[in-house]
């Protein structure tokens, strides 16, 4: 799937950086890596690119409710006129239990991890609008968001786990308010990032299920492969043949 533009939240780090990794390397992609820190994610317009592949840097704080659309405003300036893909990737994680996490800290991973993602949603909409159809928007959750599933993963992490339930629930009405817009929540897998490293040490596990590479490799394959007909609305469990539980 080449010859595409994708915007990327968390573009510098995790997730997000695995997937710039992958389609910065491919040709004739416009990347527009969105990261809280322009003067920090400098060093992403050095990455060696794909023939005729250019990256865009776009400043998008997931806490700010007006970073999303001064980032389009930016892209648009720059010539940019349509998005084919957005992978909402940008996500933090809080260790807590119901009875114990802060109310101040419950409600700033949800504004990070959920409604950030509505926000983002409306401000690419009229970009989205403009691609090549079907038009694409990938949300990366997490296994523990799964209500039918939630007992394997008896974890305290509260906020993190409501936060991933409400953003798959909206990125499903997304995909069914849009015939033309394929929406996709991808659980990655326990991956070697500093998030994934985390959980390895929280959970007293010995290392991560997936390097950066692999998982972006498979979270790319459904990101690509996926059709509106199969695949929309769905929840993915790190490859495209294994689907998550609601």
């Amino acid at each position: 799937m080449s010859g595409k533009t994708y915007l990327i939240t968390g573009a510098n780090r995790g997730i997000g950086r695995g997937m710039f990794d992958h389609y910065v390397a491919q040709s004739h992609n416009t990347i527009i890596a969105c990261v809280r820190n322009i003067d920090a994610a400098t060093p992403l317009l050095a990455v060696p690119t794909g023939a005729n592949t250019k990256i865009v840097l776009a400043k998008i704080d997931s806490s700010s409710r007006t970073d999303p659309y001064d980032a389009i405003k930016h892209i648009q300036a720059q010539g940019i006129e349509h998005i084919d893909v957005v992978i909402s990737s940008a996500g933090i994680v809080k260790l807590n239990t119901v009875e114990d996490v802060p109310l101040a800290e419950f409600e700033d991973i949800l504004m990070v991890n959920a409604i950030s993602v509505m926000l983002l949603y409306k401000a690419v909409l009229p970009l989205l609008r403009r691609a090549a159809r079907p038009a694409r928007f990938a949300f990366v959750s997490a296994a523990s968001g799964s209500l039918a599933k939630m007992q394997e993963y008896p974890y305290p992490n509260i906020s993190y786990t409501a936060s991933k339930v409400l953003a798959n629930s909206m990125v499903v009405k997304m995909g069914m308010e849009n015939e033309w817009l394929i929406t996709l929540c991808i659980h990655p897998g326990l991956v070697a990032t500093d998030m994934g490293d985390v959980a390895v040490k929280a959970f007293g596990l010995e290392k991560a299920d997936f390097t950066l590479e692999e998982s972006s490799k498979n979270t790319a394959n459904i990101i690509d492969k996926a059709t509106k007909e199969e695949h929309s609305e769905k929840f993915f469990n790190e490859t495209i043949d294994k689907i998550h539980p609601w």
